[in-house]
Formats: structure tokens, sequence, C-alpha cells
């Protein structure tokens, strides 16, 4: 009896191990992205500012350019640069708006509004791995 305890513990404790992460896929408005997903909590507190594959919007520079296009408010007078830095987690959320310059707090609050609008995007890849990072971003407005 006790060997097979002993036995059952060492398959359970394998399975345990070889199930840290599984393979995934992001699918956001028909474009897809692969990566393995990590269970291990520990790794969430690392944030990259580079890797492999940065995080990015679904369907990339273009499918983003046409999204702000529409999205953002015109109406503002003068024409100022808006830098904002902010988290982009694993599942693809995004986090931790930090305005990196000094633009007008208007303008700054419609950023906000239009990345918090703009829905999930693909985490960072690094070694084969979804990772949380910052992206950095510039506006005109």
């Amino acid at each position: 009896m006790r060997k097979l305890f002993l036995l059952l513990s060492l398959f359970l404790s394998l399975y345990t191990y070889s199930q840290e992460f599984t393979d995934t896929t992001f699918s956001v408005r028909g474009f897809t992205c692969q990566c393995k997903f990590n269970f291990n909590i520990e790794d969430d507190n690392k944030i990259f500012d580079r890797s492999e594959t940065p995080a990015h919007y679904p369907g990339g520079q273009e499918e983003w350019k046409k999204f702000v296009k529409k999205n953002m408010d015109k109406g503002f007078k003068g024409n100022h640069p808006v830098e904002v830095r902010f988290e982009v987690n694993k599942n693809g959320d995004l986090s931790a708006f930090l305005l990196l310059n000094k633009a007008p707090n208007q303008k700054y609050e419609e950023v906000l509004r239009l990345l918090k609008s703009s829905g999930k995007w693909f985490p960072s890849v690094q070694k084969g791995f979804c990772v949380k990072s910052y992206v950095r971003l510039s506006f005109e407005l």
C-alpha cells in the first residue's frame, strides 16, 4: 500500500510539473497570436521593456492607425504631443497608464479613453512565452 501511495505521489508531482504552461492562441477581431501561457504566478512580477515580439494591437500598425483615426476626438485646438507608457499583461489587458511628457490633461484623458476602449492587445512574447511588458506610444493632438 505504501509503495502504491509513493508511486501515485510521484506520478501526480510529475503531472503537475509538466502542466506549468499551456500553448495558447489569442484570437481578437479575426487576428491570432500564439504563445505559451505560464501558470507560475512568480513569473508575473517580471515586466519587459523589450522582448522578442513586442505587445501590439491585433492586426498590427495598420489596424491601430484605422482604430485611432475612427475613434479619436478631433475637436482639440492646437497641436500637442502626448506620450504615454502602459502595461500589457500576458492576458492582453492594458493597465498602469503613465503620461511621459507635459501634455494638457484634457488630451491625456482622450488618449486614455482611446486606449481603454481599444480592447485586448496581443501580449509580448519572450522565448515563446506570453509575458507582461511596457508599451510606449506617441500621439499628436
